[in-house]
């Protein structure tokens, strides 16, 4: 029968999501946690305290981050904890941790306890996994599936993220072609920090929508934020830029595919292809912030303040309700001051 499908709110690319399994901590392939701590403060000391929720005073490890911040804490079981975090001696708001990746899986995740974030996040625009061509997400599919399908989109409003995740699992091994099941997948580990599980997702859904450029897109997107958490990041960049060169002949006018190819650029240390995407993209999309910002910093790095100003005053107009427009305001001000100081 046709479905319609449920359109689901749209997400941000680089952000995370989770696994709900059934499995005893015997049976759990153990889990590494890795990520950065940051805290608004210059070289801070930093002691991160893995707690059990479910058992009074339990520690599970104890681990201090180096200078800036970087942790990793390896051989996890559990997928349930707390995070308590000491700065320079002082004790920050605890954090809850529900690890969903598939087991086995590093799992990035970042901590900030600062008053704003003190450095830029940049973000890619992602089209929902739900918005593709028609034809990709009609099926004759049995009606527990379809429910399922739906119920899963009730639990991840619900903000129940592993329910939500175990129901698409079913309906993935029930619906091995449901384009929309494994997108969606794709998007909630990207969110986790299960960037492995989210690689594996987006490529099953180019490989049923191959007409769709948007799942190259956020694969490639996967790719870029899991290089930095690799021991090769190069081969990862390499395969991103592989994907966008995929996206880009499917779609050549992508201001996105463009953006992403300016950011792999930048991590590869190729500054004159990435100046090059980045301003494609910019032709392309004027109102891309992504773009925007890193050619904003590229130009900052270069000490060409007039350009960085320039840029930064655009993505100030643009995006006037912007999270990070305190970070962008500052680093402005700066480039502003050393143009001054010519």
């Amino acid at each position: 029968m046709g479905y319609k499908p449920h359109m689901f709110v749209r997400l941000p690319l680089l952000a995370i999501g989770l696994w709900a399994v059934s499995l005893t901590a015997a049976e759990t392939p153990a889990f590494s946690l890795r990520g950065r701590i940051t805290a608004g403060t210059s070289k801070p000391s930093i002691r991160i305290v893995l707690e059990n929720p479910k058992a009074r005073n339990s520690v599970v490890s104890t681990v201090e981050a180096d200078s800036d911040g970087n942790y990793e804490i390896p051989n996890l079981r559990e997928r349930e904890y707390r995070v308590v975090v000491w700065i320079d001696g002082k004790k920050q708001d605890r954090r809850d941790l529900h690890i969903v990746c598939r087991p086995g899986a590093m799992v990035a995740k970042d901590f900030n306890f600062g008053k704003s974030t003190p450095t830029l996040m940049i973000y890619f625009p992602a089209d929902d996994p739900d918005f593709v061509e028609v034809a990709e997400l009609i099926g004759d599919y049995p009606k527990e599936v379809l429910r399922d399908y739906e119920a899963a989109y009730g639990d991840y409003i619900n903000g129940n993220i592993p329910r939500s995740v175990e129901r698409l699992e079913k309906v993935a091994a029930r619906a091995p072609g449901f384009y929309g099941v494994h997108a969606r997948l794709g998007l909630i580990f990207q969110d986790s920090g299960c960037f492995d599980d989210s690689e594996t997702e987006f490529s099953r859904a180019s490989e049923i929508s191959q007409r769709s450029v948007q799942p190259l897109l956020n694969l490639a997107s996967v790719q870029i934020r899991a290089a930095g958490d690799d021991e090769d990041p190069e081969v990862r960049i390499e395969k991103a830029l592989a994907t966008i060169t995929r996206a880009l002949e499917i779609r050549s006018d992508s201001a996105l595919a463009h953006c992403l190819a300016g950011s792999a650029y930048l991590k590869q240390g190729s500054v004159a292809s990435a100046e090059k995407s980045l301003k494609t993209a910019l032709q392309i999309d004027g109102r891309i912030g992504a773009a925007r910002l890193m050619l904003a910093s590229l130009y900052s790095r270069q000490q060409n303040w007039d350009l960085a100003v320039s840029h930064f005053n655009s993505y100030l107009e643009d995006h006037p309700e912007a999270p990070d427009r305190n970070v962008v305001r500052e680093m402005r001000d700066e480039a502003e001051r050393k143009l001054r100081a010519k």
